[in-house]
């Protein structure tokens, strides 16, 4: 378990700040790029130089109890229109063998959107012993019961009806939020003192204080949909499996927003808020950035990814996060080595990137996938709204 939260979580995450202190060649005070998350995430010039010489930085980061956080950096050489590109074609931009399947949610939410989404037959086993309070997915006591109704009443086409049940429930949860935000959200009824995922929300942004140089983002963070500043988006679902867990299957809410006029802020911003998330974690906000310095024009990509992990408020909490951590700072680097190498390839066409305009914001909480010998490489064609790899599901 310990494993697949670790992937999922680095793979759904990456953030970067570094502190001033280094001179450019010409002996001129160098500004720090990574200003915006400073003082809360600092890098010092020795970080700097390091990054300069093409090594990435990563870190895990303190928080609350039950909250995993990282942060990563990299150099980068591309546009920051390219991380602007990828994130409208995120079908493309995250499929691979970790990510099973993928889909971006029409204008308005339609059950044909989930028409590549199944659950695996442990999840379907699970449903049908699930009470509320005792429930291997992290569903509402009503889910819970129209689950096992329609179950009971199916026979022995239990396992589809259960599977058209579970697509129509999930976009109902995406109605709910457009609606009313994630205050409405169903109050979780898999375990005793489950999180609600508001709650869980706003502690990860009690956390993340730079926010607040960024107000827009803070409200549409924490009010949406009443307080909807101009910031592009869209909502889209994924099933993804790292490692020995179970597959998660998430819904995230992903927002960009350009800078183009105060130098103290990232160049392109894109946040990912997960919705739900069947599995492990309660709550994740992902920020990934492009950022520049000023003084010598080298771009740098970073991402910080804050999560409320269920099992981290056990009694075995503690040794479960040094795990993690350990295994992040392993692997982090390799995560965002992979999504700078999607961004140096270039951008997607213009047939690969949906329609911008959506109400709705792209969420990197979003976890990138990464392994030791991947390629990066452009794949032709048009990306689909959603896709389904070829990998068989797991129980």
């Amino acid at each position: 378990m310990p494993r697949a939260v670790c992937r999922s979580l680095i793979c759904i995450a990456i953030v970067v700040a570094l502190q001033a202190g280094t001179r450019s060649m010409s002996g001129t005070p160098r500004l720090d790029p990574f200003e915006f998350f400073a003082p809360w995430v600092v890098v010092s010039s020795q970080d700097l130089a390091s990054l300069d010489r093409n090594q990435v930085l990563a870190r895990t980061l303190t928080g609350q109890k039950g909250q995993l956080g990282v942060f990563v950096a990299t150099r980068l050489n591309a546009r920051p229109d390219a991380l602007t590109a990828w994130t409208r074609a995120i079908v493309e931009l995250k499929r691979g063998k970790f990510v099973l399947a993928i889909g971006r949610f029409s204008n308005p939410p339609q059950v044909s959107d989930l028409d590549d989404l199944a659950l695996d037959d442990r999840d379907l086993d699970s449903i049908r012993r699930c009470r509320p309070g005792a429930c291997a997915l992290k569903l509402s006591a009503a889910e819970i019961e129209a689950l096992s109704r329609v179950a009971a009443r199916a026979g022995a086409d239990w396992r589809e009806a259960v599977q058209q049940e579970f697509r129509r429930l999930l976009v109902q949860r995406v109605d709910r939020y457009r609606t009313a935000g994630l205050a409405d959200a169903p109050v979780p009824a898999d375990r005793t003192g489950a999180i609600h995922p508001q709650h869980a929300l706003s502690a990860i942004v009690e956390a993340s204080p730079y926010l607040a140089r960024v107000p827009e983002v803070g409200r549409w963070l924490t009010r949406y949909p009443r307080a909807d500043p101009d910031i592009e988006s869209f909502l889209y679902w994924s099933k993804e499996h790292y490692g020995e867990g179970k597959p998660v299957i998430a819904v995230t809410h992903v927002g960009i927003v350009r800078n183009a006029a105060d130098y103290r802020l990232p160049d392109v911003l894109v946040i990912g808020k997960q919705i739900f998330a069947s599995h492990y974690i309660e709550g994740g906000l992902g920020l990934t950035t492009i950022v520049r310095d000023t003084t010598t024009g080298v771009s740098y990509l970073a991402y910080l990814n804050r999560s409320q992990v269920d099992f981290l408020r056990g009694w075995l909490g503690g040794l479960m996060r040094r795990m993690l951590e350990d295994r992040l700072d392993r692997e982090a680097p390799q995560v965002i080595r992979a999504l700078r190498g999607r961004l140096e390839s270039g951008t997607p066409s213009e047939e690969d990137q949906p329609a911008t305009g959506l109400p709705f914001a792209i969420s990197f909480s979003e976890r990138w996938r990464c392994e030791d010998g991947d390629r990066v490489e452009r794949r032709p064609g048009r990306a689909p709204r959603s896709w389904r790899g070829d990998r068989s599901d797991e129980s």
